[in-house]
C-alpha cells in the first residue's frame, strides 16, 4: 500500500471525537485511505459501509435510527465500548447526516465517512451537523507522491523555490516521470498502469463512473448530454478566462444554466475555479475566473490540449497545494498565477531572459514583490527559472 502525505494529519483524528469527513474526486485514494485507517485502529470494534452495496444502502435507509443500534449488535459489535463505523459514498443517501448525527450524539461512535461531492456534503450535509464534523479534501497525487508511487527515492523541496536556478541534475533524473505526469494526471489506479493504452482505457472507465454516479445520481439536470458538451469545451479552453456568454451562445443553453453547471462540475471536483487578482471585491466578484481541471488526464480524455495547457493545468494542481491562487489579466498583459498575493508565477515551457523581464514588470506593478517563471523543458541559454518538476 502506497502512504498519502494526507494520512499523517489523518491519523491524528484517529482519537479525536469529531465525525471525520473525507471528500475529493472520484478514485483519488477515499476508500483506500478509509480501510487505512481503520487498520491503523486497535479495536475490532470497528465496521465498513459501502452505500454503493445496495443492501448496506437499504440497511441506513431505516427511519427507526434506535433500530441500526441493534443491526450493529448482530453484527458482533459492542455498542457499549467506542465503536467505529466507515461509511463510503455518503452522497447516495441523503438521510445519511441526520443518522450520523443520532447516533454520534447518544452513542459513543466514531465516524469515517467518505463522499466524492462537495456539492452534496456542503449544500446537502445538515446544518446540525455544525461542530461535530471536521472535512478533509482528497486530490490526485502530488509530483512527490507520484514519484513515492513509482518507487523513485527522490525528495522534492517542501517549499517552492524562489530563489534557485533551473536543476538540471533534478531534470535528467525526472523529465520523463513529469511528462507522464502531465500526460496522465495522478489518479492512483493510473499511475500504477504500466501499459498505456490501459491508462486510457482506465481514466474512460472513470470518468463515465462521474457521469453515472455523479451528474445522474446527485443531481437534477434535465440532460446530462449538455453538461458532457460543457466539459468538453471547458477541457478545449484550460486556462483561458470562462465567457460564459460565448459559452452559451455555441452550446445553445441559458446562462443562469451555464453557470449552475460549472458550479456543479467544480463541486464535484472535475474543474477548479481561479479568481481574478485585484484589491477591489467587486472586480473580483464581477470578473471571469479561468477554469482548469482538477485531474490533467481526465481533462485529456475530453480534449485534444495543446502541450502548454497541459503543462498550465498540470501546474496549477501543483501550485494549489501552497495556498490560494488567483490570476491577474489586463491590456498589459497577464500572469498566470498569483500564490496567496504574494509571488507571481507564469507558465511557461521553454523559459527565456525576456519572460523573466515582462514578468518582473507586470509584478511590480502589482506591488508584488517575488516572481518567479516556471518552465516545463531545459532553456539553451537562460536559467533563472524553476523547473515544474521541482515542485512537490
Amino acid at each position: 500500500m502506497k502512504n498519502r502525505l494526507i494520512w499523517a494529519k489523518l491519523k491524528k483524528e484517529l482519537t479525536t471525537e469529531e465525525v471525520i469527513v473525507i471528500t475529493g474526486p472520484r478514485q483519488v485514494g477515499k476508500t483506500t485511505t478509509i480501510y487505512w485507517l481503520l487498520d491503523q485502529l486497535e479495536s475490532k470494534n470497528k465496521i465498513y459501509f459501502d452505500l454503493q452495496n445496495i443492501s448496506d444502502r437499504e440497511l441506513f435507509e431505516t427511519k427507526n435510527f434506535d433500530a441500526l443500534v441493534n443491526e450493529f449488535e448482530n453484527r458482533g459489535l459492542n455498542i457499549a465500548e467506542k465503536l467505529y463505523i466507515a461509511i463510503d459514498e455518503i452522497q447516495l443517501l441523503e438521510t445519511i447526516p441526520d443518522i450520523v448525527k443520532y447516533l454520534h450524539d447518544h452513542y459513543n461512535i466514531k465516524f469515517f465517512l467518505t463522499g466524492s461531492s462537495s456539492f452534496y456534503i456542503k449544500n446537502k450535509f445538515s446544518e446540525s451537523m455544525a461542530g461535530r464534523k471536521v472535512i478533509y479534501e482528497m486530490f490526485p497525487l502530488r509530483f512527490q507522491e507520484f514519484l513515492n508511487f513509482k518507487g523513485v527515492g527522490y525528495d522534492l523541496p517542501e517549499k517552492i523555490d524562489t530563489n534557485g536556478e533551473f536543476n538540471k541534475n533534478a531534470y535528467n533524473l525526472l523529465s520523463p516521470l513529469y511528462r507522464e505526469y502531465i500526460e496522465y494526471g495522478g489518479l492512483p489506479k493510473i499511475v500504477l498502469t504500466e501499459d498505456i493504452e490501459r491508462k486510457r482505457l482506465l481514466l474512460e472507465e472513470i470518468f463515465s463512473s462521474y457521469i453515472t454516479l455523479d451528474i445522474e445520481a446527485i443531481a437534477d439536470f434535465k440532460s446530462s448530454s449538455n453538461l458532457r458538451k460543457l466539459i468538453k469545451l471547458l477541457a478545449s479552453r484550460i486556462g483561458s478566462n470562462t465567457n460564459v456568454n460565448e459559452i452559451s451562445k455555441i452550446l445553445g443553453i441559458s446562462r443562469p444554466t451555464i453557470d449552475s453547471y460549472i458550479e456543479f462540475l467544480e463541486k464535484t471536483y472535475l474543474i477548479r475555479n481561479i479568481e481574478v487578482y485585484s484589491k477591489s471585491i467587486n472586480v473580483q466578484t464581477r470578473k471571469a475566473g479561468k477554469i482548469y481541471f482538477v485531474d490533467t488526464g481526465i481533462a485529456n480524455l475530453n480534449a485534444d490540449i495543446s502541450s502548454g495547457s497541459k503543462y498550465e493545468n498540470t501546474l496549477c494542481h501543483q501550485l494549489s497545494f501552497y495556498g490560494n491562487l488567483n490570476y491577474y489579466s489586463k491590456r498589459d498583459g497577464e500572469i498566470d498565477f498569483i500564490l496567496n498575493r504574494s509571488l507571481s508565477l507564469e507558465a511557461k515551457e521553454t523559459p527565456t531572459d525576456i519572460d523573466s523581464s515582462k514578468l518582473s514588470a507586470k509584478s511590480e506593478s502589482l506591488g508584488i514583490k517575488d516572481y518567479r517563471l516556471i518552465g516545463k523543458e531545459e532553456s539553451a541559454r537562460f536559467n533563472d527559472y524553476l523547473w515544474g518538476g521541482y515542485i512537490q
